[in-house]
């Protein structure tokens, strides 16, 4: 049985919190209450912050009205991913504005794989699904959010590693541009690819954490898409060597589609064009494995320490560090990568549009099962399967999100939304925030309607 409660939103808890109608603590305890209830199947969380909790929310508690009234997060329980501590520039601006840590959450080995389960703490479930796994790397904040035991959670993404477990759980999320939150991560926040983020089940909740988290308090209420913004629709397969070698299955399409349909309804113009795939066919292989293997050193983690698959990774990342091909300056990688994002830009201003829309995944997640156990190539073909789509903004540094819209069944029965993709052009986020903002609201109007 799927494992799932209802819970007031981050904005909600806040509001109640400000208003004196909940206590911090009261907050902090129900959702210790929910995590003792539900992690012991669902392993979202390593370790649970119980005096840093309470310290943060008696804290809260002790401040006079207006003081809270300052708070935007005022006593929402926050999960934390294990790649930070609450020091990290990423963590503090949230403490600071009232949130209460309350735990830190799974993740695969390296953070490296799109499936969150590893040999020091076992198998990470979905929430709607416990057959499924919640994706990776941030696959712990994910369930944690999904199963209702917090409002809010943090995650980091590298090559997909917040929008992989977001579309997995039927959440939203977004993986600011460059430098638009102070991120710092393991070995340069993995060669520049990784950037910090929320994750939350409503825009709202993400666009305020995300004003938080930026130091941006005008992203924290996306308004109306701006006038003139017009839309690519691309859902063809990202990964193509000469065919599709991932095929995208029909309700991932579906809900790109509808998604489409849903912003055609507002009075913006959505066209179908094709995303440019890299040429180089290996060019995300690289530069993903070459950053698990500058990650591995900065934390001067031994191959023998590693698992089979992450260690096959790190080796092969090391190899082509070793060859000069995907470290810094003039090299066979960093040329792909500018030949690929002039090559996206051509095709965006070809069909003169400011946003790609793509379906989030191409398939169900994967089974929630010892993928740690199991070889390199077994493991990434599985990531590669059912979520080809995100490396690009990655590689890119622009700014991308996932937002529910429409639904499918598992293999089981049990309901799973189907997400979208909303990728932009370096400093897009408030655009992308209200794109996602109006797809939410149009996917609840359908939903009502079809009796969902």
């Amino acid at each position: 049985m799927a494992v799932t409660s209802p819970l007031p939103t981050a904005i909600d808890t806040a509001d109640a919190v400000r208003s004196g109608e909940l206590g911090a603590l009261e907050a902090l305890d129900a959702a210790v209450d929910r995590i003792t209830d539900a992690d012991p199947t669902l392993r979202a969380f390593t370790s649970i912050l119980r005096a840093d909790g309470r310290a943060a929310g008696a804290a809260v508690d002790a401040m006079g009205p207006d003081q809270r009234a300052a708070l935007p997060l005022a006593g929402v329980p926050l999960a934390i991913k294990g790649t930070v501590t609450l020091d990290n520039p990423v963590v503090t601006p949230l403490l600071a504005a009232g949130a209460l840590p309350v735990g830190i959450t799974a993740t695969p080995q390296l953070c490296t794989w799109g499936m969150t389960d590893s040999d020091a703490h076992g198998i990470t479930r979905n929430p709607l699904d416990l057959s499924l796994t919640s994706g990776g790397s941030s696959g712990g904040s994910a369930t944690s959010v999904a199963s209702g035991m917090v409002p809010l959670a943090i995650g980091d993404d590298g090559m997909g590693s917040l929008r992989i477990p977001s579309a997995a759980c039927g959440l939203v999320t977004i993986k600011p541009g460059t430098g638009v939150v102070p991120t710092r991560l393991s070995a340069g926040n993995w060669g520049g690819l990784a950037e910090s983020g929320p994750l939350a089940r409503t825009v709202a909740d993400v666009a305020l954490a995300l004003s938080v988290m930026a130091g941006r308090p005008e992203l924290a209420s996306p308004t109306e898409v701006p006038e003139g913004t017009r839309i690519g629709l691309s859902v063809a397969s990202p990964i193509r060597l000469g065919l599709d070698l991932v095929r995208i299955h029909e309700p991932w399409i579906r809900a790109a589609r509808d998604a489409a349909s849903i912003l055609r309804g507002r009075d913006l113009v959505v066209v179908d064009t094709s995303l440019p795939s890299p040429r180089d066919p290996v060019l995300y292989l690289a530069r993903w494995t070459s950053a698990v293997a500058r990650a591995a050193e900065a934390e001067n983690l031994p191959l023998s320490a590693m698992e089979r698959r992450t260690r096959h990774h790190a080796l092969l990342g090391r190899t082509v560090f070793r060859n000069g091909m995907a470290g810094d300056g003039d090299t066979r990688w960093n040329r792909g990568v500018e030949a690929l994002r002039a090559e996206v830009e051509r095709a965006m201003d070809a069909a003169s549009v400011d946003v790609w829309l793509t379906p989030a995944l191409a398939d169900l997640p994967p089974e929630a099962t010892d993928w740690h156990r199991r070889s390199w190539g077994r493991s990434l073909w599985a990531s590669m399967r059912f979520a080809p789509f995100f490396p690009l903004a990655n590689v890119l540094g622009w700014p991308a999100m996932t937002v529910p819209c429409g639904s499918t069944h598992t293999t089981l029965g049990r309901y799973l939304p189907t997400s979208v993709q909303l990728v932009g052009r370096p400093g897009s986020e408030a655009t992308l925030l209200a794109l996602a903002a109006a797809i939410e609201r149009g996917d609840d109007d359908n939903a009502r309607t079809a009796g969902r």
